[in-house]
């Protein structure tokens, strides 16, 4: 197999925070939870280094469009890429990193949240797929 030519250097969480809803009724048949989320995501080339780039993701239920919700959450990360290979050109990396880098946060925060809620008093939510896609800044 072929070595990727990114390397996630790290990432953290700068926000990350669930509420248990008093108010949610744990009965699927007569009032069934319904999750609509708000989901952003951004990267930009990183001024100190022509080779890194930072990711930012950030996950929150809408609360206008969403029915019962069990939790109200709000996670954000950031994460730092690096070109191991850049032998694919400069176009071909950065297509890479529009796709892939923003899901690797994707999941960090599906993980993060399902842990977070599985100690709660509802059943834990995890993040179904999330197709997405973003464009680095200029």
């Amino acid at each position: 197999m072929k070595e990727f030519p990114l390397r996630l250097d790290r990432y953290f969480f700068t926000h990350q925070e669930v509420a248990a809803n008093p108010d949610f009724i744990q009965d699927d048949e007569n009032n069934p939870t319904h999750l609509e989320l708000i989901v952003e995501g951004h990267a930009s080339r990183l001024a100190d280094h022509g080779h890194r780039y930072g990711i930012t993701a950030r996950v929150e239920p809408n609360q206008d469009e969403s029915k019962n919700l069990p939790y109200f959450f709000s996670i954000m990360a950031f994460g730092i890429i690096s070109i191991k290979d850049d032998a694919l050109g400069q176009s071909a990396i950065e297509s890479i990193i529009e796709t892939s880098g923003i899901q690797l946060l994707f999941g960090a925060i599906r993980e993060r949240l399902a842990d977070m809620t599985s100690r709660g008093p509802w059943d834990l939510i995890q993040l179904d797929f999330i197709p997405l896609t973003i464009k680095i800044d200029s």
